[in-house]
């Protein structure tokens, strides 16, 4: 028998399910994954949200109507997580007002859209006028299903039976969870999607409906940190929620019977051709009574946007708060170009971008440089996620790319990425790059200044020592206040730990003025790079960082 935990109001429900005949082992028997994720060579985000609500009959749209448009966006945004996927969606006419599907692997893999038949059943059964979705990666909780969003809580009242998926991270949690306790609550989960679940049901104790607006500006009250938050009820009552800093992306579009909201611009560029708007910090895109309209429901002193949203994580075709991504990443690369002090020649040297983030930037940085730019590694975009996984770093970094010996062997390459986090994956593209390219010289130029403080706001990185800037500073390095610059020595030390030639950092202002945000440095989250965070309790977490790392205590995440 297969076990499946799946969280509901608050308790843990074992459903057994009959083993299909035939099955292969890996698939039969769904073991929660036991990676360190925390701790590994990549960074993540925490995950993606959805929202759609629909104005015309289910006719008028293709099969699934809601739970159709919701795959469609959750595909073009798996990039922000690929560990689970799920929707909610509501239909007045169906005994099952709001009916909720969650499930392990890509969005294609809980859509089973390589088996016709499945994929229509489930278009059918989960076909509505309003819904909400969510693709994850874990930064918090466990890997397994019961952990995967969106969370259902049944009840009795119509208004009180809702369904929620937020990405972000809850900075605050420990304290808001000892509360919980304190009141005889249970996390079955330990994690700060559960934590949300019981504030959103404290807040709607008692005979009255509560406006939703009301409901989300006493949560902003008590929570510190990240989130977005897209919700259903069974009223047919929806809304997606942006935090007041506005720290995670959120848009929304309208347009022929449709609106919808997302956590990037891509997720409905294929949808309308309608402009797509960010929605702003403390602001919620609601649909209730028949209508959908963009209000401010809790007041937003500053701006507070993820840089790594645009270094990074978000899709190249993306839209950020207004800001494209994918010229954000070409001037990154012409910047790293006007600072370049290693004299390249186009007869020695060639550009290499780390696919695919970096590609845009390494593009403009050899066009400025004169230099040819060659895909010297071949990304596997066909590699997902495995049951069977090495242990070795180099092993995965051979898993993830193909060498184009052909292109590189013999030569000196500037290769290009976006940042070095904890520095194992780079050392191990470079060893990977030397021995089986058999290239000359490996010079690395990162678009990003260094990291050198935990992120505690949905980014899979909340420790001091994990960071490579950070094991070879020194104590008093670490205890400053703030960073603005790095030592040249450290940055020696990193290329000599990562076995380049020489590495070069974006700076600070070239970051920013890159980017180019409105207000510039004021708008922008850039904690993990500066020490400086936008909350009061991110700033107690980087203090519990230090303290950690200089007792010895790293063995989980700072918030956990």
């Amino acid at each position: 028998m297969r076990i499946a935990r799946e969280l509901n109001s608050g308790q843990l429900r074992i459903n057994s399910v009959k083993k299909q005949v035939g099955q292969p082992l890996a698939e039969t028997f769904k073991f929660p994954p036991t990676r360190n994720s925390f701790m590994s060579g990549e960074v993540h985000d925490e995950c993606a949200v959805a929202a759609v609500s629909l104005s015309k009959p289910l006719k008028e749209y293709p099969h699934g109507a809601s739970a159709f448009y919701l795959y469609q966006m959750l595909l073009q945004m798996q990039n922000r997580g690929q560990l689970s996927a799920g929707i909610t969606t509501y239909f007045p006419q169906r005994q099952q007002l709001i009916d909720t599907r969650k499930k392990l692997g890509a969005v294609n893999e809980v859509f089973s859209t390589n088996f016709k038949p499945k994929a229509d059943a489930i278009m059918h059964r989960y076909a509505g006028t309003k819904g909400i979705g969510h693709t994850r990666y874990s930064t918090s909780g466990g890997d397994d299903e019961g952990s995967a969003q969106p969370f259902e809580r049944h009840h009795g009242r119509k208004w009180k039976w809702f369904s929620f998926a937020f990405n972000g991270n809850i900075a605050n949690f420990p304290e808001l969870k000892a509360e919980l306790v304190k009141k005889q609550y249970h996390l079955v989960r330990n994690l700060d999607t559960e934590l949300i679940l019981h504030f959103l049901e404290k807040a709607q104790v008692g005979e009255q409906k509560i406006p939703l607006q009301d409901v989300f500006r006493g949560l902003s009250e008590r929570f510190d940190g990240a989130y977005n938050i897209v919700y259903i009820d069974a009223e047919g009552r929806l809304c997606a929620v942006r935090d007041p800093l506005g720290i995670r992306p959120l848009c929304f579009a309208e347009e022929d019977g449709f609106a919808g909201a997302g956590s990037e611009s891509v997720s409905m560029a294929n949808i309308v051709d309608t402009p797509i708007k960010p929605i702003k910090p403390g602001e919620m895109m609601l649909s209730e009574n028949g209508s959908v309209e963009v209000r401010r429901y809790a007041p937003s002193k500053k701006s507070a946007h993820c840089m790594f949203e645009w270094v990074y994580f978000a899709n190249a075709a993306s839209v950020i708060d207004n800001v494209s991504v994918y010229e954000t990443r070409w001037k990154l690369g012409k910047e790293l170009a006007r600072q370049e002090k290693l004299r390249a020649s186009g007869n020695d040297f060639i550009v290499v971008p780390v696919p695919d983030t970096a590609k845009p930037a390494a593009d403009s940085y050899a066009h400025e440089m004169g230099l040819p730019a060659v895909e010297g590694l071949i990304r596997n975009r066909y590699v997902g996620r495995t049951f069977i996984e090495s242990r070795e770093r180099l092993e995965k970094v051979k898993q993830k790319f193909n060498i184009n010996k052909e292109m590189i062997k013999g030569k000196k390459i500037i290769l290009v990425d976006d940042s070095i986090v904890r520095g194992t994956t780079s050392k191990s593209l470079v060893e990977y790059l030397r021995d089986k390219g058999k290239v000359k010289e490996v010079h690395m130029r990162i678009t990003c200044p260094p990291i050198r403080s935990p992120c505690f706001y949905g980014i899979d990185m909340s420790t001091i020592g994990e960071l490579v800037a950070n094991r070879l500073s020194s104590k008093a390095e670490l205890e400053r206040a703030s960073f603005e610059d790095m030592e040249e020595s450290v940055v020696d030390k990193i290329a000599k730990e990562i076995g380049v030639d020489s590495l070069h950092y974006m700076d600070l202002e070239g970051l920013v003025k890159c980017i180019g945000i409105e207000n510039g440095r004021k708008d922008l989250c850039m904690a993990c790079l500066t020490g400086v965070y936008p909350t009061e309790y991110g700033q107690k977490l980087r203090v519990k960082a230090l303290e950690r790392h200089t007792s010895g205590l790293e063995a989980k995440r700072t918030y956990e």
